[in-house]
């Protein structure tokens, strides 16, 4: 191992090649246009391994001579790309294969170049494009994998469709403790299979087409065992899919709804209550004020008096099994 180093390094630089006069080279074109630079010369893939694993933190771009020892072409390539070190990799090679370009290309790596065309300003121009196309591309994965969190761990259950089959193209963590289908279950699943026979034509026309409001306030969702829950669902078009995508949130209210049933039969209860309040209530009280109207011109007269007094003693006692009744109803109302 051969190294180049500055205490002030800014760049790191590893170069894969078995060849020395090639390695030399390399390096001189290296150090005629990178000044704070740091070089290291392994000549197999085994040992490269070995170094990566320990720091790749360090390595800012590797130079992969494609014929090692120990291997070669893209058994190579995806040897190292396979530990996904997210180190931009340029391929130098001796001859021209377009063929096998286009694959390391296609596979991750960053540029090819060929040995005889390169010189020192060729290098420094790949070296820097690779850098900055790394770095955009480490970017897009790092928000790639915030939203892939921002979805997977989101409480609510939540999909996203294809927005014309309704074909569930992915399911988070939600959906699946919540209906009980496992992730490859979903993904052979439409949408609409989660709702009744009575309901797929119409959460299909709510969802595939650009209608704001919708008749339907709630819909029933069926679970992997066959309980069906009521959710009020809500959906919204994802941008910059060529094919076209959906990502729909159902919420669970068979609780609310459950809730709102039973505050609609204690206010028909109450409804009831006041009925009796202000009819059953009111005759024996209007019979009684009319006793006390005869008990006042009758006082002289014991026979007659007597006999209101009962007649007063009788819508008493109606009066006080009313309100009785009334507390009955009212505690169960409170119990319920």
């Amino acid at each position: 191992m051969k190294r180049f180093q500055d205490t002030s390094q800014q760049l790191s630089v590893l170069v894969i090649e078995d060849k020395l006069g090639d390695f030399v080279l390399i390096e001189d074109y290296l150090l005629e246009k990178f000044k704070l630079i740091d070089i290291v010369h392994l000549t197999d893939y085994a040992d490269s391994i070995v170094y990566l694993q320990k720091f790749k933190e360090k390595v800012s771009v590797i130079l992969l001579d494609l014929h090692l020892p120990d291997l070669k072409g893209m058994e190579l390539i995806n040897g190292i790309l396979a530990y996904n070190f997210r180190i931009p990799i340029i391929i130098l090679t001796g001859y021209t294969d377009l063929a096998m370009a286009k694959k390391s290309l296609q596979s991750g790596v960053s540029d090819y170049l060929i040995k005889d065309e390169i010189n020192p300003v060729i290098l420094h121009k790949t070296i820097i494009f690779a850098r900055n196309r790394n770095n955009y591309i480490n970017q897009i994965e790092l928000e790639k994998l915030n939203y892939e969190n921002l979805f997977n761990f989101s409480p609510q259950p939540t999909w996203v469709l294809d927005s014309t089959s309704l074909k569930i193209l992915n399911a988070n963590i939600a959906a699946q403790k919540k209906y009980g289908y496992s992730w490859d279950e979903f993904l052979n699943m439409s949408f609409s299979q989660l709702h009744p026979k009575g309901e797929k034509q119409l959460i299909q026309q709510m969802l595939t087409t650009n209608e704001v409001e919708f008749s339907k306030n709630y819909f029933t969702h069926l679970l992997r065992d066959g309980l069906g829950i009521k959710v009020d669902i809500h959906f919204r078009k994802i941008k910059n899919i060529s094919n076209g995508g959906l990502i729909v949130q159902s919420n669970d209210i068979s609780d609310t709804l459950k809730h709102i049933e039973t505050i609609e039969i204690q206010n028909a209860k109450l409804m009831e209550i006041a009925w009796t309040q202000s009819h059953e209530v009111r005759a024996p009280i209007a019979r009684i004020l009319g006793i006390m109207n005869l008990m006042e011109d009758n006082m002289d007269n014991l026979d007659e008096l007597l006999f209101w007094v009962k007649q007063l003693r009788i819508s008493t006692t109606e009066v006080d099994d009313i309100v009785r009744k009334i507390v009955s109803k009212t505690s169960l109302i409170e119990q319920e």
